[in-house]
């Protein structure tokens, strides 16, 4: 599974627009004129693509790693190891995971001894 973080900004876009379009369809309800009975066509309108936004919405969320999402909930499992990668968090020992060859520091510095303090930021 592979997690495009290009299509993120249209996820929250299309949250964004559902919100929008539930609260103008609120307030067209609650200031609407209509006694009992019919519901007005604008209010019609902006429900109609409320759900289209909200299939859209569900789409692009499964799109990006909403199965994933819902996988790790079912099992109990931690969705960083379903990808097959680390979240850097301390071994149990308390250190940082181990550095393999593929993740050498870049700009061809070397890696800084086991047990060694980390280099201030700003490089001083």
């Amino acid at each position: 599974m592979r997690i495009d973080p290009s299509l993120d900004k249209w996820v929250w876009i299309s949250a964004a627009l559902f919100l929008a379009l539930l609260g103008i369809r609120a307030y067209l309800v609650e200031t609407g004129r209509r006694q009992l009975g019919g519901t007005p066509t604008k209010v019609k309108a902006v429900t109609i693509a409320s759900g289209v936004v909200l299939s859209a919405l569900v789409v692009l969320f499964m799109m990006q790693a909403g199965t994933l999402l819902v996988q790790s909930l079912i099992t109990g499992s931690d969705p960083i190891a379903l990808l097959g990668g680390t979240d850097n968090q301390p071994g149990p020992n308390g250190q940082g995971q181990p550095v393999t060859p593929d993740q050498a520091p870049a700009g061809g510095q070397p890696a800084a001894p086991e047990g060694a303090a980390p280099p201030a930021p700003g490089g001083g």
